[in-house]
């Protein structure tokens, strides 16, 4: 489950929501009208349910207001805005909180036009995004104080530039150890990424949690191996028809990897796994009784099609968008159908007719058409099909489960509820104000604006590194 609400069933556009109310804010741009270079000043409101409203505030500084007509278009990203008197028209795409890049038409004449956001009451030009991009890697004593580790620690840690594989596919990544492990060896873990293609620092939106998960263990005496999903850095291609047991096949090459390192101590090696990730170290450690714990961020541990019926109505109670039980019940039989109509050929005509006949929104024939092909995808029914509970019920090791309470992706209380009654030895902890990206939030309705709410907790990381120091002693 990315960063984006992938997982969300598309004819809920919750997607409108993920991102509300940072369009909220001051638009400038430059475009030739007539024989002169003016600049456009776009001031944007968006509510809460997504819905936005616009006029022009100035033109070469003439302080006047136009009114405009402003919405999204399909795919949530891009966005139109009308300008009715002036025979205008822009549309763009949002490139990050502070860039919607488009084209400016008018009279039939079109023209490049990029908008930046400024501040709504200052007019200052400002950043929105809050950077989680990982400072220079710090080793902080107990005391607050750092020491940067590039230029006084270089030969006390190895940032080793690793490959491993198995069969024809071939993974790239990085190891982060220190250097001086002790006579027992280091304890270490394999980082396992969410759905989708990432690379080995889970880059997104400017953001590198998995790097951070890294950088803090590191400086802890922890090691770690992050690697590029297929398809992203250098690891081999995707070939298209991957499931989530072909990725627990490359999760479980990364854990033979380490249990090969020098330097590691061999019982004491297991994985960090966000969302699909902690399923897949929940897969692995059920086969392999030589993982010694398993962190999960958000892994899933009930049957794929209640993950999703959850997630879609967390997300409609999130924004508050009434539904009806019949409603609920279109919900489920669309994830019943891909549960129970083995025929691929079959349950596509059948989530046609669903998607046609749905109340939850109107679709067009392209959309029902991409709905369709996401949905009858290998990984996806895999996905939805899959039922964690006989692998849950077969590991031995300790687990450590966080959940976030503003995670309306995967529900921490039905997460957790499935791990108590199936694992033997798991600690399961909500983390207050938390999203699914383990980022601490502002808000409920700014949980889901993954690119604006700053990097993985301190909190996550000190509870993940708590408890796998606790099973190094354990362990000694």
């Amino acid at each position: 489950m990315k960063k984006t609400i992938s997982l969300v069933l598309m004819l809920l556009c919750f997607c409108f929501a993920a991102e509300a109310m940072w369009l909220s804010a001051r638009w400038e741009g430059t475009v030739q009208i007539g024989k002169k270079q003016q600049t456009l000043k776009f001031n944007i409101s968006e509510a809460s349910d997504g819905s936005l409203n616009a006029y022009i505030i100035a033109i070469n500084g003439e302080e006047t207001r136009i009114p405009c007509e402003a919405s999204r278009l399909p795919g949530y990203y891009h966005v139109e805005i009308k300008i009715p008197s002036m025979n205008a028209c822009f549309t763009g795409t949002v490139i990050n909180s502070n860039c919607i890049d488009g084209t400016f038409s008018q009279n039939g004449k079109e023209q490049p036009l990029k908008l930046m956001c400024r501040d709504h009451d200052t007019g200052e030009m400002v950043m929105y995004m809050r950077p989680q991009k990982p400072k220079p890697l710090v080793l902080i004593d107990t005391l607050g104080n750092e020491t940067l580790i590039e230029n006084e620690w270089k030969g006390n840690i190895n940032f080793q530039e690793v490959k491993f594989g198995h069969d024809d596919v071939t993974l790239a990544g990085t190891l982060y150890m220190p250097s001086m492990c002790g006579k027992n060896g280091l304890p270490a873990a394999v980082l396992v990424s969410g759905s989708g293609t990432q690379d080995r620092d889970g880059t997104m939106f400017d953001q590198q949690p998995y790097r951070s998960i890294a950088s803090y263990l590191l400086s802890r005496g922890v090691a770690v191996l992050c690697y590029d999903d297929r398809g992203a850095g250098e690891s081999s291609q995707l070939k298209g028809n991957e499931t989530t047991f072909d990725f627990a096949k490359d999760a479980q090459a990364a854990f033979d990897f380490l249990m090969n390192a020098d330097g590691i101590n061999y019982s004491r090696v297991g994985y960090i796994g966000h969302s699909e990730g902690g399923q897949i170290a929940f897969i692995n450690a059920a086969n392999d009784p030589r993982v010694a714990f398993v962190v999960s961020l958000a892994g899933p541990a009930v049957k794929g099609r209640d993950v999703m019926v959850k997630q879609n109505l967390s997300m409609l109670d999130m924004v508050g968008m009434p539904y009806t039980q019949a409603q609920v019940e279109e919900i489920e039989g669309i994830f019943d159908d891909i549960v129970n109509i083995a025929d691929t050929t079959q349950l596509r005509e059948s989530l046609r007719k669903r998607f046609a006949a749905s109340t939850l929104q109107q679709y067009t024939p392209e959309l029902i058409e991409q709905s369709v092909a996401l949905m009858t995808s290998p990984w996806y029914m895999t996905f939805v099909r899959l039922d964690p509970k006989p692998y849950l019920e077969k590991i031995n090791c300790q687990v450590l489960a966080l959940g976030g309470e503003w995670d309306f992706q995967v529900d921490a209380e039905q997460t957790f509820n499935a791990l108590k009654a199936s694992v033997k030895n798991v600690t399961c902890e909500l983390l207050p104000e938390h999203n699914h990206m383990f980022q601490q939030c502002a808000s409920k309705l700014e949980s889901l604006n993954y690119a604006t709410q700053g990097e993985i907790s301190w909190t996550t990381r000190g509870r993940i590194l708590d408890f796998i120091k606790g099973v190094y002693t354990k362990k000694q």
